[in-house]
């Protein structure tokens, strides 16, 4: 009674073996069990066994390449085995493979590889185990050395030893993910328990009512192959199937799918030149919004890494930066479905992104660009870098995929610059003219810019699904909008004339209420650079010059806190962040005080925009979310941070480092992994910005991180002038444009040298908990 109300009793009792006791009993308990527990229950166990396999499998990423892998429970991991044959066994009463095997169901070669599979992942987990000395499953990136070296992988180097283990792994996991998938397709549709049929029959039979096309028949939603050797007939077809299944949006039958991966060894120089796969090849990919399931098709036949050889080099490759939640091929597949994703989406982010893709007239390019946009990464010139290794790997594939002169220029530029974008919108000044204009020569066009920015965004996607936000998306498309007038030849974005700044003034006088008076205005257009009204609307600007009127009646309201802030506050939860606006006298050290308050209110710092008028008034925005949701800010965290920032800038005893030490429970955001660090990595730029040097710092990510560092900074009379802040699975990349309080940049070795090693310094500090 309780097996029947439950799967999981159930699924018990069926795995019980007898230990020490009575055969006989126990031969009975079997019996009495499979009479009152499994006849009858098939469709229904079954069908429940599946349910909670799509469950299981959605909740660990729907892949078998994970960078951390769940060994019992991810996708292709032992209970995706296990399942296997406890379902076999309702089906068919089979308890093992050979079993299976024997009654055609499961052929040699699948029957060895999940065996094989299997033994391997229970040495693996069992290994996990005496390593850490209790129960664990995931296997982190920090006992993956170790495990690797117990395993038998002795390679010196650390990440070769990995590398060659976790190809292994991903290899066997992908193997269990794949084949039981494909039996369970066909358990799902058995009409009848009851038989020992062979594979060729194991699917019910059915009427069929079309002829044969090219070889292929289409029924039920499926393709399949009207005669095992429609293959060697016409080695083309294994490229036209796949047309095929896109244009009817069919999936390839089990047996369809086999009889591929049995042929792929057809694949050879002809092939590869023959001028019709090609055609074909190409159009697959032109088709928007339907190109990523049918590559991932081919490539679970393993027929794309044999077509496109130079990204199957990437299949179960393991990738050390610590942010990718994928091994290299399945990276590059998830980011076409988001790619896929975009086309007619109706949902943000996504949506903004579809009306790009509209736009776009080769979407073929496009697709390629992803496809091959990390192939650089399988080990040829790394000292390059894997972006250009990989653009010019792609050459080869445009050579060999007859793509024109252009086609083959814009896939180059795609994947030489794949990255640029990110890098730009994230790490520099967004307001500083000559970073636009880098860019943009860089870009060449408004149909390359407009590429890039699907591209970015899908491998943004694809990198990790908790990597992309709110802020980050705002600055893509800060970056879009921005280049997209100079690119477009547009004179306005070159210099902000007389004569449209004179449009801004007017305008701003004609939203002003009237509190606000004329010269308040004229003051305020006076005092600021002219960039500041390059990237400020008239409400924007007028919502500061608002500010601005509430600090100055403040101070003739109360003379004795003259050094005290006005604070506005928006929020932004379609974005996900909120936005902290901060007038006040600037200062030595404003920078530093206003992150440590922040963080010391229990709030993280996404990015943060700085202007000074010449008169001395300071207008710092700093974006934010709270440290401990990753949400917008809330009313309590709005009082919090006033009344502290109104402490700390009148002069009142305030140790903000010990406040961010209590606003720390549990783990930092970034749990360094046992004995391992991730190294301090800081640098210097005086090339990508005209007025100020850049210091850009990777390390941990801490609360208090920013504070930390901008304190010291002001402690050297470094003036920090703005900020770009990145997050990424608990790593901090963060640039910081800075110049000597003479206006000058740090030009000086031996005062970078200082520099440097204060701020390791810092960073140490913080990672002792001091």
């Amino acid at each position: 009674k309780v097996a029947n109300a439950d799967m999981q009793s159930k699924t018990s009792l069926i795995e019980s073996r007898l230990i020490v006791g009575d055969q006989a009993l126990f031969d009975k308990f079997q019996k009495t069990l499979i009479a009152k527990c499994v006849e009858g229950f098939e469709e229904r166990y079954i069908a429940a066994r599946l349910e909670d396999q799509e469950t299981r499998r959605a909740k660990f990423g729907n892949s078998a390449c994970m960078q951390e892998p769940n060994i019992k429970n991810g996708c292709g991991g032992l209970r995706d085995f296990q399942n296997l044959l406890w379902m076999a066994f309702f089906k068919y009463r089979a308890r093992s493979l050979r079993d299976l095997q024997h009654r055609e169901f499961v052929g040699e070669v699948e029957r060895r590889q999940l065996e094989e599979a299997y033994d391997f992942l229970l040495r693996v987990r069992t290994e996990l185990h005496y390593h850490v000395n209790r129960p664990q499953d995931v296997l982190g990136k920090n006992l993956q050395p170790a495990v690797a070296l117990n395993l038998g992988y002795e390679e010196r180097s650390p990440s070769r030893r990995i590398e060659a283990f976790m190809r292994d792994l991903y290899t066997h996991v992908r193997n269990v993910f794949l084949i039981t998938r494909t039996l369970e397709r066909r358990m799902a549709l058995i009409q009848s328990p009851q038989g020992a049929l062979s594979l060729r029959r194991w699917l019910p039979r059915r009427r069929v009512t079309a002829e044969p096309a090219d070889g292929f028949l289409f029924v039920d939603g499926e393709i399949r192959a009207a005669s095992s050797r429609i293959f060697r007939e016409s080695p083309a077809r294994l490229m036209r199937v796949f047309l095929q299944a896109q244009l009817r949006r069919l999936q390839l039958h089990p047996d369809l799918a086999q009889l591929i991966r049995n042929e792929v060894t057809l694949v050879d120089r002809n092939f590869l030149n023959d001028e019709h796969v090609r055609e074909t090849f190409l159009s697959i990919l032109e088709r928007r919004g339907e190109a990523a399931w049918i590559l991932r098709a081919m490539h679970e036949v393993n027929l794309l890494g044999k077509y496109i050889p130079e990204f199957g080099r990437l299949t179960c490759l393991v990738q050390h930066e610590f942010y990718h939640q994928y091994a290299a091929d399945e990276h590059t597949l998830v980011c076409l479905e988001q790619l896929d994703k975009t086309w007619e989406a109706r949902e943000a982010p996504y949506d903004k992104y579809g009306v790009l893709f509209q736009k776009i007239e080769r979407p073929g390019v496009l697709y390629l660009a992803l496809l091959l946009h990390d192939v650089g990464k399988a080990g040829v010139h790394k000292a390059k870098g894997h972006s250009s290794a990989s653009a010019a790997m792609a050459l080869r594939a445009a050579k060999r995929l007859h793509l024109d002169g252009a086609a083959t220029h814009v896939l180059h530029l795609l994947i030489e610059n794949h990255l640029i974008m990110a890098t730009v919108s994230q790490r520099r000044d967004l307001d500083d003219p000559s970073v636009i204009k880098s860019f943009s020569r860089q870009v060449e066009s408004p149909e390359n810019l407009n590429l890039l920015t699907l591209l970015t965004f899908a491998d943004s996607q694809g990198t990790s699904d908790k990597l992309w936000n709110g802020f980050k998306d705002s600055l893509l498309w800060q970056l879009h909008a921005r280049a997209m007038p100079l690119l477009a030849g547009g004179a306005e974005f070159a210099e902000l004339s007389e004569q449209q700044r004179e449009l801004l003034f007017q305008e701003v006088r004609e939203l002003a209420p009237r509190e606000i008076g004329h010269e308040e205005i004229a003051i305020h257009f006076e005092t600021l650079l002219p960039r500041y009204f390059e990237v400020h609307a008239a409400a924007d600007i007028l919502g500061d010059i608002r500010l601005v009127h509430r600090f100055m009646e403040q101070l003739l309201a109360e003379s004795e806190s003259t050094l005290a802030p006005v604070i506005a506050w928006r929020d932004d939860p379609d974005r996900g962040y909120s936005a902290a606006k901060i007038c006040t006298w600037d200062r030595a050290g404003l920078f530093s005080k206003i992150a440590g308050s922040l963080s010391a209110s229990g709030l993280n710092i996404l990015g943060a925009q700085i202007f000074t008028r010449t008169d001395g008034i300071a207008l710092d925005e700093f974006f934010v979310t709270d440290s401990r949701t990753g949400n917008p800010a809330t009313a309590e965290h709005h009082k919090r941070f006033n009344a502290l920032m109104a402490r700390v800038l009148t002069g009142a005893e305030t140790d903000l480092s010990g406040l961010i030490r209590r606003q720390i429970a549990g783990q930092p955001l970034y749990a360094p992994y046992a004995g391992e660090r991730m190294p301090a990595e800081i640098r210097f730029d005086n090339e990508s910005s005209e007025t100020r040097t850049i210091i850009e710092v990777e390390t941990e990510d801490h609360l208090g991180l920013l504070h930390a560092i901008s304190r010291t900074l002001a402690e050297l009379d470094v003036d920090v002038a703005g900020a770009r802040i990145v997050t990424e699975r608990g790593a901090a990349i963060d640039s910081f444009y800075v110049r000597e309080l003479d206006g000058g940049k740090i030009e000086a070795p031996a005062r970078r040298v200082l520099i440097e090693k204060r701020l390791r310094q810092a960073i140490a500090g913080l990672e002792a908990g001091n």
